[in-house]
């Protein structure tokens, strides 16, 4: 697939971090397999935001491994602009994202100023659910934005990979 016409998908924290977590078997193997055979298949970004939270991780070699991961995958890494700070205290004040999770929001926010196609979270709690995608969507288009799809790594090609 030519670059131009490839899907511009932004990875939270969770998606590169899950590749390493041992703690969920179903979603690592997913992961591992996406990155494996569908990954190349997009342009893929990660921000400042992730890396930092990366650099929180306690677990060395963990850390190591998924900076390592970035690099091989050829992960663009984006930066927090003032516009992103802006549009996510957009979301947390009318509330999309919690004002407890400004990290979830910068996710977003970066993507969405980036003018990226999509974003792939497996965070279900703040991100990937009904009610704070449809406000994201909203508040999106009245600061105007474009709508961004956000799922799981299974809507961009990992569901073929929780049953194996």
């Amino acid at each position: 697939m030519q670059e131009e016409n490839k899907i511009k998908l932004y990875l939270d924290t969770t998606i590169p971090s899950a590749y390493y977590d041992t703690s969920k078997p179903v979603r690592q193997l997913i992961t591992q397999k996406w990155f494996e055979n569908e990954a190349s298949l997009y342009d893929l970004y990660i921000s400042v935001t992730a890396i930092d939270e990366i650099d929180e991780i306690i677990n060395i070699v963990k850390k190591q491994n998924i900076r390592q991961l970035i690099v091989d995958c050829d992960i663009k890494i984006l930066d927090l602009s003032e516009k992103a700070v802006e549009l996510a205290d957009e979301y947390m004040s009318k509330g999309a994202i919690p004002k407890s999770e400004p990290e979830d929001s910068y996710h977003i926010a970066i993507a969405s100023v980036n003018y990226l196609h999509a974003l792939a979270s497996w965070n279900f709690r703040h991100i990937v659910s009904v009610n704070p995608i449809r406000k994201i969507h909203e508040i999106n288009m009245k600061q105007g934005y474009p709508v961004i799809e956000i799922g799981s790594l299974e809507i961009f090609g990992g569901s073929e990979y929780g049953n194996l």
